[in-house]
């Protein structure tokens, strides 16, 4: 079993999991309608079902060409999502479905025009040699045009797309949506290479030009495609696995797991904030009640930094960004690391019995996000126990240089 067969599986899987929660928003039955037409193209691509529709429609290359039409389609449909869901006003604003629809339409048009009149609409392609018919037939003017049309209309299409993903995803931090956002850019940085490639093999087919860049064009293109599927499908479920019971309940696990050191640390300098304290041992081998635990766990890890009173210091910005070393933080980050180390500092006070713990003090917050939800508190505290090995360095520098 091949990769792109794998990835077609997921992608169908995908499809058909999702169906019946994709028919009330219209956003979500394009997102869905999106996936069902990625998963159409992936299975047309595989040579046996390719194969058979070209015999069924009585016309070589018929899967070819079906592919690229979905794949306008397509690409359509996923900017239009892309955009509505993390474009600016200004970008929505500027969005016209008539004049998308239109455009769409007349690539279409022309493409299945310029195929009518091209040899590949009656002489089949050598898969053997050949990806596609465009790059057989890349010495006839109507097939060159036929690619560049193509091309130039995903390579757009793809740069919008992976333009939004790529800034949303870094926004929404280490979640299943922020890695799916992520994977969907990777797999549009993987189409426009597939573009570039294939652009560059029909130019040398068009220049009569031979050699091992030409005899290998196939199986890179074929990785190419294979590359933008897996990581499209890949993109398109991770989101999704946070809402299956046993994905959620698994990270509910490594939640509560992740945040235990940070609690047990609180707990050492406040012992007030445990209703119920649980050794190491247990909290990890406990499966029961893991959505309240981790709730639990949120609030007596807040209400220790509360019942600090965080230490300022002059500079501590630069010397979190120092302890960071090669591992550079965004700027929400920076501002949320820098905050924790003020209090780091501060629970060591307590801990040597330098300082008291003070009756909640707003001030310690005001950098110190809060979330909004269980979920939003749980991605910044878990940045906090992430990066505790540079919250650590930093405490120590400070330390140090004002001992």
């Amino acid at each position: 079993m091949t990769l792109s067969t794998i990835a077609v599986t997921v992608l169908w899987i995908a499809v058909l999991t999702q169906f019946p929660s994709q028919r009330r928003a219209p956003i979500r039955r394009a997102v869905w309608l999106t996936m069902l037409l990625l998963a159409a193209i992936g299975t047309l691509d595989l040579t046996a079902i390719g194969a058979r529709l070209d015999t069924a429609a009585g016309l070589p290359n018929a899967a070819d060409l079906t592919q690229h039409v979905l794949g306008i389609v397509a690409a359509t449909l996923a900017r239009y999502c892309a955009v509505a869901i993390f474009g600016t006003e200004q970008q929505r604003a500027r969005w016209s479905a008539a004049r998308t629809t239109a455009v769409a339409a007349f690539t279409v048009i022309c493409l299945t025009g310029l195929f009518a009149i091209s040899p590949a609409r009656t002489q089949p392609t050598d898969i053997a040699l050949y990806a596609d018919f465009p790059m057989q037939y890349a010495a006839h003017p109507e097939v060159l045009a036929y690619w560049a049309i193509f091309a130039v209309y995903l390579g757009t299409t793809f740069v919008i797309i992976a333009r939004l993903a790529w800034r949303y995803g870094r926004t929404a931090g280490r979640s299943p949506l922020g890695g799916g956002l992520r994977l969907l850019a990777a797999g549009m940085v993987a189409g426009l290479t597939y573009l570039g490639y294939g652009t560059a093999v029909v130019a040398a087919h068009a220049a009569g030009i031979q050699g091992p860049f030409i005899r290998t064009a196939p199986g890179i293109i074929q990785a190419l495609f294979g590359a933008l599927i897996v990581l499209v499908a890949a993109g398109g479920v991770l989101p999704a696995t946070q809402h299956w019971p046993v994905a959620r309940q698994i990270g509910l696990y490594r939640s509560l797991r992740t945040l235990y050191p940070l609690w047990a640390g609180l707990y050492q300098a406040v012992p007030g904030i445990a209703l119920d304290p649980v050794p190491g041992w247990t909290d990890r081998i406990d499966p029961r009640d893991l959505r309240m635990r981790l709730y639990r766990r949120v609030i007596e890890i807040r209400d220790g930094y509360l019942a600090l009173n965080p230490v300022d210091v002059p500079g501590i910005e630069a010397t979190v960004r120092a302890a960071a070393g090669r591992r550079p933080l965004s700027a929400a980050d920076a501002a949320m690391v820098a905050a924790a180390t003020r209090l780091e500092l501060a629970r060591r006070a307590e801990l040597r019995g330098e300082a008291r713990a003070g009756s909640g003090d707003p001030r310690a917050y005001r950098e110190f996000v809060a979330g909004a939800d269980l979920d939003s508190e749980v991605r910044l505290l878990r940045v906090v126990a992430t990066n505790w090995p540079t919250i650590s360095r930093a405490a120590e520098t400070i330390e140090r240089s004002s001992s």
